[in-house]
């Protein structure tokens, strides 16, 4: 994938030394449709190896804690539900998981005693989530991980504007899938 990024930059002027002014193929021109092309299938490609290198550092995290019984991706819904009460829906509502397997990893959680399901006393069909001790203790211990791992790339690394950048541009992605997504 690499290879491709790098053909894109070099057709695109950008992986080029000077201060181009954005005429004759300079660094600021826009790149070509196969340019972006091959860019963004790049993009996707490292965006599914990110994620998956993530549940990596997760679970070697949850390894080191001694924790067994649950997958990297049951320790990042702990860590997404935080600290408040979330009703199960607004999990699914987010984004971050399908129903199915929200349920699933729900109902592993707190059969361990990670999570505490609260039902709603007016409505049995509705249920808010909370962290149980060994919840929050996993929780705590993977925030403390992500806010090591953000200060590394940022003072080791100097990441700091790069991520703000990519940040942003991971957001208009995210708008343009959603708005596929919604209206075709």
């Amino acid at each position: 994938m690499r290879d491709a990024t790098v053909r894109a930059l070099k057709a695109s002027g950008t992986a080029t030394d000077g201060g181009g002014d954005g005429q004759d193929g300079g660094p600021n021109r826009e790149p070509e449709a196969a340019d972006v092309a091959a860019l963004y299938a790049d993009l996707t490609g490292l965006l599914e190896r990110l994620h998956r290198r993530h549940l990596d550092v997760v679970r070697l995290a949850l390894e080191g804690m001694g924790v067994t019984e649950i997958n990297p991706s049951q320790g990042l819904l702990l860590l997404s539900i935080g600290d408040g009460e979330v009703p199960v829906r607004d999990l699914i509502q987010r984004g971050y998981y399908q129903a199915s397997s929200a349920t699933y990893n729900i109902k592993k959680l707190v059969d361990y005693g990670y999570l505490e399901q609260i039902r709603s006393e007016h409505d049995r069909r509705s249920a808010r989530l909370r962290l149980g001790p060994p919840g929050k203790h996993v929780a705590d211990r993977l925030r403390a991980l992500d806010q090591r791992l953000a200060r590394i790339a940022v003072e080791e690394e100097g990441l700091g504007a790069p991520l703000q950048g990519a940040l942003r541009t991971l957001k208009k992605l995210d708008r343009v899938w959603a708005d596929f997504l919604s209206f075709g």
